[in-house]
């Protein structure tokens, strides 16, 4: 047997059947994705519209250089060549231009974007789960893995890198919502959730001394 069928006999062995506690860990994994979709869309719309203005600015002045450059000439005025001063604004175009590269505005609001649409197939798939009976639903432990491993990759795309505003933002839009599970990045910290038993399961032994 090879090691991959191994692993699979292995994982086929243990296996993990809904309850209301997985229905309980996926609802706050759903909250927490709403938050983070909302989170990088707010972002993105941010970075996005920095990114225009800095663009239009600097086109406009782009325009107005070369045209007054053309329309100047040679001109002069008390020994002062127009031109001059025109050649100051190209300067300053191409400043801004470098500034934006290094703030990074357009390359972040990419980013937010993609983190967005990632965060919304998350709750997408966690929340036709969630409308599903137990019976309707795909293995527990496979699904598990598989979303968990959505969020990992989802978080890994610049969750750290959402601004302190929107973050607080976040938090109090959220926190008048009863029972809704805010991330803890937005500063909320949560209390560790343990296993329940099912008051749907009869102990074994009931009664007996």
């Amino acid at each position: 047997m090879s090691t991959h069928e191994q692993a699979d006999t292995s994982s086929a062995g243990s296996s993990v059947a809904w309850d209301s506690n997985i229905d309980g860990l996926l609802a706050g994994w759903c909250d927490n994705a709403k938050c983070f979709e909302w989170m990088h869309t707010e972002a993105h719309s941010i970075f996005e519209g920095r990114a225009h203005k800095y663009m239009i600015v600097m086109n406009c002045l782009t325009a107005v250089a070369g045209l007054s450059n053309i329309i100047a000439g040679g001109t002069a005025t008390a020994g002062f060549q127009i031109s001059w001063l025109f050649g100051g604004i190209s300067i300053m175009v191409s400043t801004l231009n470098v500034i934006q590269d290094k703030l990074g505005y357009q390359q972040a609001g990419v980013l937010h974007k993609k983190a967005a649409d990632e965060w919304a197939a998350i709750r997408s798939k966690i929340e036709e789960v969630l409308t599903l009976p137990y019976s309707g639903r795909k293995d527990c432990k496979t699904f598990l893995r598989y979303i968990k491993a959505d969020i990992n990759n989802a978080a890994l795309q610049g969750n750290s890198n959402i601004p302190k505003d929107i973050r607080v933002a976040c938090y109090n839009r959220f926190k008048t919502i009863p029972d809704f599970e805010i991330p803890e990045i937005c500063g909320q910290m949560e209390h560790t959730q343990i296993f329940i038993r099912d008051s749907t399961v009869v102990p074994l032994l009931e009664g007996h001394s």
